[in-house]
């Protein structure tokens, strides 16, 4: 049987000889082509990558789909880019065309190339998109260039740009946050109350969260303490950033204004320390004197420092030498309440000398436990010693896991999120394996937005944090690793001989 079809011809079995022969091959070419051109609208794309990285995300698609005016999407890219950039120009292109489909007719795209079109080069100068400067070796020759490379958003005369589109992990939000800023009715106020942090005296200390806040938000600084002419915070605010400090103490008129605020369903984030600290990391009580406000709400941050086997190398050498060591006292974890959206694209958090948190739950008041540290934890508490080179190591028995930031919600649909440590957005404090500021930023778009940011994915993940391991199965897993796949082919190789044989 199987010989009869190995001998089987489809040109003698279906008498396909001379004209008739041409007329089937060149109808069935045709029908191709035509079944492939009628089911382009209809094309079907499955995306198998890790968190979908290569479709759009839910979010997107709804803020592309609910554009009432038609929004142009431009493209500034030279044609001499760099090597290099070549595969990272082809996906942000795919990604104009994903928006392109998601939108349909409210979304025009162009794409444009400014070194060889006049007209484009002046538009990509009016919208404030620079040329940048690449360097590379180029037939054994060093070569300076200078390429656009960026893109800009139009709704009518409202412009938003985006200079240098090189980071295309973030692009996808960058671009949705761009097109919501142009087409929603009105921006949400969102107040920071207390922002100076310590350490830091040189420019702002939360810059580049201000900057991304402004993106989609209107900033206010809020002021009501008892010297200034407001005494309650305006209704016109969505939601408060509180940050509690060494540099910050509120008094009875500001802690009054933030109650209020929260009993009538306002929403707040608080980056409160429970030590104070130094910038020679001498410790002091705190004293920005929020305690007995979170007491209202049964929630209590602990006078300790929290310590953890899972940390960041930090750097304590000066400008001519590097000193990097793991400091317990910057923890990494990545224990996040699977349940809560605002984890959605948040890899790992790093908290720099941050305190527990305990509750004395209340009837009216619904907690969530969001982020917890490993289980190979620890707490210095009244004594602390914070030099990375006298750190005392803790006991078994002191080892467990804490809770280090908290949600709480009452009745009034006043919520708020409790994060113990006021340097977790500092610019100085940022690490680029951390998604600190993504996390915060997820938290005042549920709170301020209803949420129509929150949740855009990065296009590509940079960093997988490995799970916790303890210490006597480490050798354990690596020479597994080690081994397992020359033990395999040892064994495939002495059956075949075996067989052989």
């Amino acid at each position: 049987m199987f010989k009869k079809i190995k001998t089987l011809n489809l040109v003698r079995l279906l008498n396909l000889r001379g004209r008739r022969k041409h007329i089937v091959v060149g109808s069935a070419i045709g029908l191709f082509v035509l079944v492939n051109a009628f089911s382009l609208p209809f094309a079907l794309r499955l995306d198998l990558s890790k968190g979908k990285a290569y479709s759009l995300s839910l979010p997107t698609r709804k803020i592309v789909k609910g554009i009432e005016k038609e929004v142009v999407l431009s493209f500034y890219a030279s044609s001499d880019l760099p090597t290099r950039l070549i595969p990272l120009k082809n996906d942000v292109v795919d990604l104009l065309q994903e928006y392109k489909k998601a939108g349909g007719a409210k979304i025009r795209l162009n794409i444009l190339d400014p070194k060889k079109d006049s007209k484009a080069l002046k538009e990509a100068q009016e919208a404030g998109i620079p040329p940048l400067q690449f360097s590379q070796i180029e037939q054994d020759k060093y070569a300076v260039t200078q390429s656009y490379f960026g893109i800009s958003i139009a709704k009518g005369d409202q412009k938003e740009t985006l200079p240098q589109v090189t980071d295309l992990g973030s692009l996808e939000y960058n671009l949705t946050a761009a097109i919501y800023k142009l087409t929603r009715k009105e921006s949400p106020k969102v107040g920071i109350m207390g922002a100076g942090i310590s350490f830091d005296s040189r420019g702002d200390p939360i810059g580049t969260l201000k900057s991304v806040f402004e993106q989609q938000f209107i900033l206010e600084t809020v002021n009501i303490a008892t010297d200034s002419a407001e005494k309650d915070i305006d209704s016109s605010v969505k939601a408060l950033m509180v940050f509690g400090d060494q540099e910050k103490q509120y008094d009875s008129q500001e802690l009054d204004g933030i109650g209020s605020f929260l009993n009538r369903g306002g929403k707040a984030v608080f980056l409160v320390d429970g030590v104070g600290l130094s910038q020679n990391l001498d410790t002091t009580s705190a004293t920005h004197n929020l305690d007995p406000l979170l007491k209202e709400w049964g929630i209590t941050i602990e006078k300790n420092l929290i310590l953890s086997a899972s940390s960041e190398l930090v750097n304590f050498g000066n400008e001519s030498v590097s000193y990097l060591v793991p400091y317990p006292f910057w923890i990494k974890t990545n224990r996040f309440n699977s349940k809560s959206s605002y984890f959605v694209s948040i890899n790992q958090l790093t908290y720099p000398w941050t305190s527990s948190i305990t509750t004395d739950k209340k009837n009216d008041i619904e907690y969530t436990n969001l982020i917890r540290t490993t289980q190979r934890s620890w707490q210095q508490k009244d004594t602390f010693v914070l030099n990375p080179q006298n750190i005392p190591s803790p006991s078994e028995k002191d080892l467990k896991e804490f809770v280090i930031t908290l949600q709480a919600k009452n009745k009034s649909g006043g919520q708020l999120v409790v994060i113990p440590s006021s340097r977790f957005v500092g610019d100085q404090y940022l690490n680029r394996n951390s998604d600190n500021l993504e996390f915060v930023l997820n938290i005042m778009n549920e709170f301020a937005s209803g949420g129509a940011l929150a949740g855009i994915r990065q296009r590509s993940v940079a960093v997988y944090p490995l799970p916790d391991i303890p210490e006597n199965q480490k050798d354990v897993f690596k020479y597994v690793s080690i081994l397992l796949l020359p033990v395999l082919f040892g064994l495939y190789g002495g059956i075949r001989l075996y067989q052989r044989r």
